[in-house]
C-alpha cells in the first residue's frame, strides 16, 4: 500500500514536471484574414399609366395651344435609389424626340404635337442625360431605400394646332433611372 502511494505520488509529479515545462515552451503564431461585402448601387422608379399621366382635358377643335395651357403630371415620378447613388431621370416619348418633343395620335392620320419640360415654363425634359452629364434630363441622389422617394413632376404643353378631327389623342412616354 505505501508502495503504491509512492509511485502514485511520483507519477503525479511527472506529470506536473512535463505539463510545466510544456507551458513554458509555448508560442504563439498570429495570422489574419479579411471580412469583405460590396453594395451595389439599386434604384426602383414608380411611374405607370394613369399614375402619373398628363391630361390636357377635352377641348374644341382648333383651340389655341396657350388656351390649352401647360399641364403636370397627375402624380410626380417617385425615384428610390440607394443612400448618395446619383442617378438621372430620361424621358422619351414614343417617336423617340431626345428632346421630349412627342406626338400625340388620333384618328385617321392627325396628331397633335407637345413638348415635356422639366418645371413649369421650364427646360425641355428629354433622355440626353447621364450619370456625368445632365444632359436634358433630370438628377438626383439617392436617399436610401428606407427613405421617402425623391419626386419629379413632369409638365408638357401642347405645341401644334389642335384644327384635327375630334377624338382622343394619346401618346406613351417611357421613362428610363439610369444609376
Amino acid at each position: 500500500m505505501q508502495l503504491n502511494k509512492y509511485v502514485s505520488t511520483i507519477t503525479l509529479l511527472a506529470v506536473s514536471g512535463l505539463v510545466a515545462v510544456s507551458s513554458a515552451n509555448a508560442a504563439t503564431a498570429n495570422g489574419s484574414f479579411n471580412v469583405n461585402l460590396t453594395i451595389t448601387s439599386v434604384c426602383a422608379v414608380v411611374a405607370s399609366p394613369t399614375t402619373q399621366d398628363i391630361n390636357f382635358g377635352s377641348h374644341a377643335a382648333g383651340t389655341a395651344s396657350a388656351t390649352i395651357g401647360e399641364q403636370s403630371s397627375a402624380a410626380a415620378i417617385a425615384v428610390t435609389c440607394s443612400k448618395n447613388a446619383p442617378y438621372a431621370v430620361n424621358l422619351t416619348p414614343s417617336n423617340s424626340n431626345t428632346l421630349g418633343a412627342g406626338t400625340m395620335t388620333g384618328p385617321g392620320s392627325d396628331t397633335v404635337s407637345y413638348q415635356l419640360t422639366q418645371a413649369a415654363a421650364g427646360d425641355a425634359w428629354g433622355n440626353t442625360a447621364t450619370l456625368e452629364a445632365a444632359g436634358n434630363g433630370v438628377s438626383g441622389i439617392g436617399a436610401g431605400l428606407a427613405a421617402s422617394a425623391n419626386t419629379h413632376t413632369v409638365f408638357a404643353t401642347v405645341t401644334s394646332t389642335t384644327d384635327v378631327q375630334p377624338g382622343d389623342y394619346s401618346d406613351t412616354v417611357n421613362v428610363a433611372v439610369i444609376y
